[in-house]
Parts: structure tokens; C-alpha cells; sequence
């Protein structure tokens, strides 16, 4: 009885993630928007732009002048579903709390929902990302943001940021903890033993596994 609570439990909060974002799709429906684009996953994991912040969710902020936030997903998602892929967004205007649905990368029927660094407002959320991931920085850090979010506190947050070297290591870190993770739960044994081997994690990985897999990838690391 105990477990069957728990699994309805789980299911629920999964239904309102999902209703949440679906809404900021439908909202913003009339428009389209131009998706990032995916980088090898080994790029994504060894090229930090100047001034970028990493959050545990698997986002990155850049600081503006004014102290609003750009705030974008993590390019190793991206390549992991591998294009072509779908993306749900909330309606500027929304106030999103830290910890809350703020981004939902879709493919073939599944998806990963991406969690919020920060409490704050949407005041913008970004149609010119042009294809681009940005993540070299070519461009200033203006082409892949998704949102330009206020902060209710941006200070308080700040130190369990991390930028630099410490972000690269982070990224370094994932990286070879998600390839542990594919190669020990969900994928073949051809694909594993490249991986065991040193080869790259393919992109689009996620996009050969089925429901299941894409549960327990997102609870192991975009897990609430």
C-alpha cells in the first residue's frame, strides 16, 4: 500500500510538471523559436565562455549590468537527446521558483525537464537563438539564452555557483558520471564497451532508450 502511495505520488508531481510547461507552450504557440543547436558532448565538456555560471540543475546564467540573469540549459542535454528535438518554455511574465519546471526538452514522446537556479520573474524570454549553442562564446553569450530572468536574490545564490575552472571540472565530472550511468543501466553492449573504452558518448544517446530509461536518467541528475 506504502509503495503504491509513493508511485501515485510521484506520478502526480510528474502530471503538474508537465501540465505547467505544456501551458507556457500553448501560450506562446503563435510564435516559433529557433532551437540550439548540439555540439559533440566531449566539446560541451571542455569549452566554458568567459563569464558564465553553472548551476547544479544543469543550466548556465550569464550576470547582466542591470543584475537580471540569461539563463540557458546546459548544452550536454541538448546533444544527449540529439536533434531534431522539442522544447516547452514558460510565458514571459511568470514568476518561477527555484527548484520549479522552468524548461522541458522533448523527443519522440519524452522529455527531461529542466529545473529553475533561481526564484524570479521572466521578462523576456529569448526567439533569436538563430540554431546556436553559444557555448563558445563567438557571440557574447546572446545567441542560446532562454530567459532573461529578475532575481528575487541573486547573492545568496552565487555561492553554490560555479564558473571557471571549477566549472569546467564540474562539467568534466557529469560527463563521465553520465557515462557510467548509460553504460551500467541502459544501453547496449556495443555502445557501453565504446564508452568503457574511451569513446565519446554518442549524441542523441537518450533517443535509442525507452521510457524507463529516460525516467531514471532525469531522477539520477535532474532529479528535484
Amino acid at each position: 500500500m506504502v509503495a503504491l502511495l509513493v508511485v501515485l505520488t510521484i506520478l502526480a508531481l510528474l502530471a503538474a510538471d508537465y501540465l505547467l510547461l505544456r501551458r507556457g507552450r500553448q501560450a506562446e504557440e503563435a510564435e516559433s523559436i529557433a532551437l540550439p543547436g548540439l555540439e559533440p558532448l566531449s566539446a560541451a565538456s571542455t569549452h566554458l565562455p568567459a563569464g558564465v555560471f553553472l548551476q547544479p540543475t544543469f543550466t548556465w546564467s550569464r550576470i547582466r549590468s542591470d543584475g537580471d540573469l540569461l539563463v540557458g540549459v546546459h548544452p550536454l542535454l541538448f546533444g544527449l537527446v540529439g536533434a531534431p528535438y522539442g522544447i516547452d518554455l514558460l510565458p514571459s511574465g511568470d514568476h518561477v521558483a527555484k527548484g520549479a519546471p522552468l524548461a522541458r526538452i522533448t523527443k519522440g514522446g519524452r522529455s527531461l525537464t529542466v529545473r529553475s537556479p533561481v526564484f524570479g520573474r521572466i521578462s523576456e524570454v529569448n526567439r533569436t537563438i538563430g540554431g546556436e549553442t553559444d557555448w563558445t562564446g563567438a557571440n557574447g553569450g546572446t545567441a542560446s539564452w532562454l530567459y532573461r530572468i529578475v532575481p528575487e536574490q541573486v547573492g545568496p545564490e552565487i555561492s553554490s555557483w560555479m564558473r571557471a575552472e571549477e566549472a569546467v571540472d564540474w562539467t568534466r565530472a557529469q560527463y563521465q558520471r553520465l557515462r557510467e550511468h548509460l553504460s551500467a543501466t541502459t544501453v547496449g553492449p556495443d555502445v557501453a564497451r565504446t564508452m568503457a573504452d574511451g569513446g565519446e558518448v554518442p549524441t542523441g544517446i537518450l533517443s535509442t532508450l525507452d521510457d524507463a530509461a529516460w525516467n531514471t536518467f532525469e531522477l539520477t541528475f535532474l532529479g528535484r
